[in-house]
């Protein structure tokens, strides 16, 4: 017994099989491997930049704050005492 009830349906997903054209596929696959390839080093050489470019952007923006004015301290008009 077959565990499919068409043996033919296997003898056309063979001939399927015969009838792909495997080094088109190859080189379709070799240069989609090239493009990553060249891909994946632009991606790492960005990622810095990018996270720079935020810790920048926060930056600006605590400049555009107005400062605040800083409080000063009182200064006691009395010498300093010195223990001996």
């Amino acid at each position: 017994m077959y565990p499919y009830n068409n043996p033919s349906m296997i003898e056309k997903g063979l001939a399927y099989l015969k009838t792909i054209k495997w080094s088109s596929l190859l080189d379709g696959t070799q240069k989609t491997l090239g493009v990553i390839n060249q891909a994946i080093p632009i991606v790492y050489q960005i990622k810095p930049i990018l996270s720079n470019t935020k810790t920048l952007l926060k930056t600006a923006n605590a400049l555009k704050q107005t400062p605040s004015t800083p409080k000063k301290e009182e200064t006691s008009s009395t010498s300093p005492i010195f223990y001996l």
